[in-house]
């Protein structure tokens, strides 16, 4: 006896109702700045030796560092949690790491994102030469190089950075101690650093 084929059965059945309920978006804009302080750092350090040169690379570098680590610091998280690392002004009074330096922050912030597993190494960076380098800003900016100068007064009070100890400095001093910094991070982590960074 021949066998039948079976024919194919199709089965519809109307719409299935369905609705999805999304919250109102929060949209967040962010600049970037650390790019173009690098750029103005490596500028002024290929713009002579003379004093203002050298002043302008010394602020344009430690802008770039400081900017560099929150911005780093700020594509490891989700955009809420940057105020846990970088509390804003209003919470200092509750927060003492709102003041914290230059060398604290490179210092603190990449052991504190390990610890909160937000990166798989804990980065020992050699931060001493960035202390050299806040040391030269703040001398700069809070205008103690501008100080009067006389024989006999102690060294606490004496001009720090004069036009002399601004002379002395290389030009590439100031932005090489803080790309190499960079560079130290991104290594030690295993990532590749921003396109824009190169070797000055």
């Amino acid at each position: 006896m021949p066998k039948l084929k079976t024919p194919p059965m199709v089965i519809s059945s109307g719409g299935i109702a369905s609705q999805t309920t999304v919250g109102t978006p929060t949209v967040w804009l962010s600049d970037n700045f650390a790019e173009d302080w690098y750029r103005d750092a490596l500028h002024e350090s290929r713009n002579g030796t003379d004093h203002n040169a050298v002043r302008r690379e010394i602020l344009f570098a430690a802008c770039f560092a400081e900017t560099y680590i929150f911005e780093w610091t700020r594509r490891k998280l989700q955009i809420e949690e940057i105020n846990d690392y970088f509390p804003p002004k209003p919470r200092f009074e509750k927060d003492p790491r709102y003041r914290r330096t230059l060398v604290e922050k490179w210092r603190d912030v990449p052991r504190e994102l390990f610890e909160a597993g937000k990166i798989r190494t804990e980065p020992k960076l050699d931060i001493s030469r960035l202390g050299q380098l806040a040391k030269f800003r703040h001398g700069l900016v809070h205008a103690a190089g501008s100080r009067p100068a006389t024989e006999v007064q102690s060294r606490k009070t004496k001009p720090f950075p004069a036009k002399g100890d601004l002379k002395k400095l290389s030009a590439g001093w100031a932005v090489r101690i803080a790309a190499d910094l960079v560079f130290d991070l991104h290594k030690t982590l295993g990532e590749s650093a921003d396109a824009y960074l190169e070797r000055p």
